[in-house]
C-alpha cells in the first residue's frame, strides 16, 4: 500500500465546520477544549493526568484485575495483558478509543481507530520514556441502537453494495431497548454468516476468514464478546487492551459518577446547554443532553432516568422510584445503570488514566460541548486526537482514475465527473470524421474526373457509378460507429457508477460505509498490517490509499500461538 494524495477535509463531504477548524485552525476551537492535540498539548495532558489521576481514589490495581479478567475471556494476545501489567504502575497513561459493537466490528472506520490508539502508544512511548502509554478499546456495549450495529454493507460478487443483517429469531421489532452487550447470538447468526458467504466472491481467503467469524459469532455468545474476540483475531496481538464497562466491577468503580449525576441534576444538563449555546454562535452542536444523564435497566430494557412528581422515573414505563430506593439500587445493581453519550467519557476517564481519545469527526464536535462538564466532575478532558481518515483505492478504480484523467475529490460531484468523463469518450466524433471523409472523397472524384473526362467521358461515368455505390455503403456503416460509441458511452457510464459505488457509496464515505470483511476476504489478514503500516497518524488529511498487497496464505492472527 502507498498514500497516493492527502485531500484536505474541506474539499470534501460530511465533515462539520467544528471539525475542519479544529484540525487546521484550532486557535478558533480553543475555547471548548482542554488542551490543542499538538506535542505540547500531549505533554501537559500527560503531566495533568499524572497528577489528577494518582491522587484520585480510583485504585489502578481493581481497575486493571477487572481487565484482565475481561481480556482473558476476550482471547486477547500477550501484549494485551503486558499492558495492563504497565497499566497498574503510577507513570503508565492509556490511549483511548472506542464504538459501539457492531456486527464483524461495524464500519471500516473502527478498524482505523484502533490502529491510531495502537500505533500513538507507541511514538509516545518512544518520544517519553520516562512514561508508558497504553492502548485501550472501549466498548460500548451499553448503547441500545441494535438497528445500529446488526448490519455490515459490503461489496458483491458484481461489484454493488449489498447490506447485511442479523436479526434475533430473523424477525425485526419495532422497537429495540434490550443493551446490545446483553444480546445473545441464537441460530439466525449462521444465516447472517452463510449469506454473508454467498455474496462475497471466493478466495483464497475465504475459508480463513469465515473460520474466525463463526469462531467468534457463534449461537450462545452474546454480541460484546463476539465484537471483541473477532477484533483480536483479525488484528493480532497488538497490545490493545479491550474495556467493557457493562462489566459489574467495572461500574461499582463507576458508581461516584451517577451517585454525583443523581444528586445534582440537572447541573450537567445546564452546563452542555450553555457551552452549546456558546458553540452555536459558529457550529452545529452534536448532542442535545438530558436533564438526567443516566440510563436505568430494568426487565433487560434501557430506560432513560427522569424526575416526576418528585420520584425517579423509566421513560416509557409506569416503574418509579424514591430516591432512598434509587439510591440503595446503586450500590446493590451498579451494573444495571449506564451514562448516556454525555456522561460517558466522564465516566471513562475517572475510570482510565486518559491523556487522549482518538475520536472521528463528530466525536470531536461533540467533546467540545462537554468541557465544563469535565470540570464540574473534577477531570481534566484529555486531548482529543483526530482518527486518520481513509479511502483504499483497489486497482480498477485507480485504473479508471488514470485512465480518464479524473481527480479524487472530483469523484464526489457526480455532474462534473460525467463531463468531464463524456467529453474525453466522445473525443472521436463520428459524425464529423464521416463528413470530412465523404467532403474529400468528393473533391477527389470531381478532380480526377475532369483530368479523366479527356481521355474518355464513358470511364468518367463508370467511375461515378462505383463512387455513389461506395458512398451508399459508407451511408450504411455510419450508424454502426455511432451505435459503438453509443454502448462505449454507456459501458463508462457503468465503469463510473462502479467506481462511485467502491469510493462514495450511498454517497457516504467509504471508511464509513463498508465493512473489513469484503477487504480481508479480498486481500488476506495482510491488508491490516499494511493498513497499519502505511497510514500516517499524525498527519490530518484524508488519506487517500492505493491497495497492492503481496497476498500471504499463511495468516499470524489465526496461526499465533499467543491468540487463545
Amino acid at each position: 500500500m502507498q498514500i497516493k494524495m492527502n485531500i484536505p477535509y474541506a474539499s470534501l463531504p460530511g465533515y462539520n465546520g467544528l471539525y475542519i477548524d479544529y484540525v487546521h485552525h484550532f486557535d478558533k476551537v480553543r475555547a471548548f477544549y482542554e488542551f490543542p492535540f499538538d506535542n505540547e498539548g500531549i505533554f501537559n495532558s500527560i503531566t495533568s493526568k499524572k497528577e489528577s489521576y494518582n491522587n484520585s481514589a480510583i485504585s489502578r490495581i481493581e481497575v486493571c484485575e477487572s481487565l484482565k479478567t475481561q481480556n482473558k475471556f476476550f482471547n486477547s494476545g500477550e501484549s494485551a495483558f503486558l499492558n495492563i501489567e504497565f497499566l497498574k504502575e503510577p507513570d503508565t497513561f492509556a490511549v483511548v478509543t472506542g464504538q459501539q459493537i457492531g456486527m464483524l466490528t461495524g464500519n471500516l472506520y473502527t478498524i482505523i481507530k484502533a490502529l491510531n490508539a495502537v500505533d500513538l502508544s507507541k511514538s509516545l512511548s518512544l518520544k517519553y520514556p520516562e512514561f508508558k502509554f497504553v492502548p485501550v478499546f472501549w466498548l460500548e456495549a451499553d448503547d441500545h441502537d441494535f438497528q445500529e450495529i446488526n448490519n455490515i454493507n459490503i461489496l458483491n460478487k458484481e461489484g454493488h453494495p449489498v447490506n447485511i443483517s442479523y436479526l434475533q429469531k430473523g424477525i425485526e421489532k419495532e422497537r429495540y431497548l434490550t443493551p446490545t452487550g446483553k444480546i445473545v447470538l441464537d441460530e439466525y447468526i449462521n444465516t447472517f454468516s452463510q449469506t454473508l458467504k454467498d455474496n462475497l466472491v471466493q478466495t483464497e481467503f475465504t475459508e480463513q476468514l469465515f473460520y474466525l467469524i463463526n469462531r467468534s459469532y457463534k449461537e450462545g455468545i452474546d454480541l460484546v464478546t463476539a465484537f471483541a474476540r473477532f477484533f483480536n483475531y483479525i488484528l493480532g496481538d497488538t497490545g490493545l487492551i479491550f474495556c467493557n464497562p457493562t462489566d459489574r466491577e467495572i461500574k461499582k468503580i463507576m458508581t461516584p459518577v451517577f451517585e454525583k449525576e443523581l444528586n445534582t441534576f440537572p447541573a450537567t444538563c445546564e452546563l452542555v446547554v450553555n457551552k452549546s449555546a456558546e458553540m452555536e454562535l459558529k457550529y452545529e452542536p452534536q448532542v442535545k443532553p438530558r436533564s438526567i444523564n443516566l440510563f436505568y435497566t430494568y426487565n433487560d430494557n434501557r430506560h432513560l432516568i427522569e424526575m416526576k412528581d418528585d420520584k425517579f422515573s423509566l421513560r416509557n414505563t409506569r416503574q418509579k422510584f424514591e430516591k432512598e430506593e434509587l439510591f440503595n439500587l446503586l450500590v446493590s445493581n451498579p451494573e444495571n445503570f449506564s451514562p448516556n453519550v454525555i456522561l460517558r467519557p466522564i465516566c471513562q476517564d475517572y475510570l482510565l488514566p486518559t491523556i487522549a481519545y482518538v475520536g472521528g469527526p463528530s466525536e470531536v464536535a461533540y467533546f467540545g460541548q462537554f468541557r465544563d462538564v469535565y470540570d464540574f466532575y473534577g477531570l481534566k478532558m484529555p486531548v482529543i486526537f483526530p482518527r486518520t481518515s481513509v479511502t483504499v483505492l483497489e486497482g480498477k478504480v485507480e485504473s479508471f482514475l488514470e485512465k480518464y484523467d479524473i481527480s479524487f475529490d472530483e469523484l464526489f460531484d457526480e455532474e462534473i465527473v460525467s463531463k468531464k468523463l463524456l467529453g474525453k469518450v466522445n473525443e472521436i466524433n463520428v459524425e464529423e470524421i464521416f463528413t470530412n471523409f465523404t467532403d474529400e472523397l468528393n473533391a477527389l472524384i470531381y478532380t480526377y474526373g475532369n483530368e479523366l473526362d479527356k481521355v474518355d467521358r464513358n470511364l468518367v461515368q463508370a467511375l461515378k457509378n462505383k463512387y455513389d455505390k461506395f458512398i451508399e455503403n459508407i451511408g450504411f456503416l455510419k450508424p454502426k460507429f455511432v451505435d459503438s460509441q453509443m454502448k462505449q458511452n454507456d459501458t463508462t457510464g457503468k465503469k463510473l457508477a462502479s467506481v462511485l459505488e467502491s469510493v462514495y457509496p450511498q454517497e457516504t464515505l467509504q471508511e464509513r460505509y463498508f465493512n473489513i470483511a469484503y477487504y480481508l476476504n479480498k486481500y488476506g489478514f495482510d491488508f491490516i498490517r499494511e493498513l497499519s503500516n502505511t497510514i500516517e497518524v499524525k498527519k490530518h488529511f484524508h488519506q487517500v490509499i492505493s491497495v497492492s498487497i503481496k497476498k500471504d496464505i499463511e495468516q499470524p492472527a489465526l496461526f499465533d500461538n499467543s491468540i487463545r
